[in-house]
This record gives C-alpha cells, structure tokens and sequence, in this order.
C-alpha cells in the first residue's frame, strides 16, 4: 500500500498531466476561424502541369466542404476535370489545436490518398503532402497551400517537390469561389 507522501504526489502530477492533455486536445472546427473560411460549395478554375517540362492545362473543379466530427473536421468532396479526362476528388482536414492541421487528400494524380501535415494562420495554411505518384507510380510530395482571399474564395496551390526535398514546379494553381 502506498504511502500517504507517495499519494500527495502523484495526486499533483496526475492533474498536472490532465491539464496539460487538455492543452493538446483537438480544437473544434467551430471554434477555428480559418477551418470554417473553407465551408460550402465552392466552383474552381486554374491551371495542372503533371511534370515540370509538361504544358499547363486548364483545370475546372466543383467541390463541397463541409464540417465533420463534431466540427472538428472539413471534409471535401467533389471532381476536377481537365480537357480530356475527370476525377474525383475528396479530403478531410483536422484541426489539431495550436495552429495544426492534418488530414488525407484523394485525387485523380494519386494512387491512395496523400497524407498531408501543417501548420496554419493569418488565412493560410501550408501543407507537406506525402503520397504514391499515379503517372510514375513513385513516392512523390508536395507543399500545398490553401490561401483565404480578402474577398472571400480561396486559392490552392501545389508544388511538387524534387528528391531533394525542394520545390520543382508549380503542379496545379486553382482559385475557388462560392457557389
């Protein structure tokens, strides 16, 4: 049996560990400003390169985000077509409290969805995305950025990154705005 000095202690740390749990709980979308930016129905217009020395082509996008487990999520579905072939699209963002996000992103350039982790503020959030690519059929990543616009709409871009870590090119550019 413990002692009663033993108790007095581990009463404090274990309140002391709870609390500071709680700090690292999930943040609700509800209370997260910039999830809630990217809610409804939105129509995009822009540009895909799949390779660096690849022409840009136009890209049109129809997606719908919405809030998900208990408004601690957007998840995003919907399609992105270019001039000769479509695919679906469909993603969830979690907020993760303090400014991070996490989530998975499924498109047509992919086998299997892309893992993506990051950090966001101001109207910006900024993802690294890891995945399977579908053309090359190799790992591949990219920085993924989702801009609020002053007003409103949002941007999308993507680089995709070389095996060195760094920026290649710009693989897609999308500008959204509500239905």
């Amino acid at each position: 049996m413990p002692s009663q000095s033993r108790k007095t202690r581990t009463v404090p740390l274990l309140a002391a560990l709870l609390l500071s749990l709680a700090f690292l709980a999930p943040a609700h979308a509800e209370s997260d400003p910039l999830l809630a930016k990217f809610v409804g129905k939105w129509v995009g217009r822009g540009t895909y390169k799949a390779s660096p020395n690849g022409k840009p082509e136009m890209v049109y996008c129809s997606v719908s985000n919405k809030l998900a487990d208990g408004g601690n999520s957007l998840e995003q579905s919907g399609r992105c077509a270019l001039s000769d072939k479509f695919g679906r699209i469909s993603g969830k963002i979690t907020a993760r409290g303090l400014g991070q996000y996490e989530g998975s992103l499924q498109s047509a350039s992919t086998i299997g969805p892309a893992w993506i982790a990051g950090t966001g503020r101001d109207g910006h959030i900024e993802f690294n995305a890891q995945f399977t690519d579908r053309m090359t059929r190799k790992p591949g990543g990219a920085i993924i950025s989702l801009v609020v616009a002053e007003k409103g709409g949002y941007r999308l871009t993507s680089n995709a990154l070389g095996a060195d870590g760094k920026p290649k090119f710009v693989a897609s550019d999308i500008v959204f705005t509500q239905q």
